[in-house]
């Protein structure tokens, strides 16, 4: 359910699925942007037949936020991000982690001293 004063729910019928979809859009996207129509990504997918396909929805947005065209790609492998994106993501993703779990011992200890005081 999307909340009146941020949010507004949009339909969109896909060409593929031959499925009409509600996305929920957030007015915050609208702001800092000078060019319009914008480009909006999802992901669904379609069920037939009891085969799955993952597609690939680029929506066009315009300053009211309204869907002005939306494109339709079938993601041909199960794979949207090469293995070098997969990698270079990952590996920022294990250093943030490791930076959060060095801080969380680092405020633990903090945390103690203090109720030992």
């Amino acid at each position: 359910m999307a909340n009146e004063n941020t949010e507004v729910v949009k339909h969109y019928r896909c060409k593929y699925c031959q499925s009409t979809h509600n996305v929920t859009l957030s007015k915050a996207l609208l702001k800092g942007r000078t060019k319009f129509p914008f480009p909006y990504v999802i992901l669904h997918d379609s069920i037939n037949d009891n085969e799955v396909k993952e597609l690939l929805t680029i929506l066009y947005i315009d300053n009211n936020l309204q869907i002005r065209h939306a494109e339709v790609q079938e993601l041909k492998d199960d794979n949207i991000f090469s293995k070098a994106q997969v990698v270079a993501m990952t590996k920022t993703l294990f250093e943030e982690n490791e930076k959060l779990r060095q801080d969380v011992i680092r405020l633990t200890d903090e945390i103690n001293k203090l109720k030992k005081k």
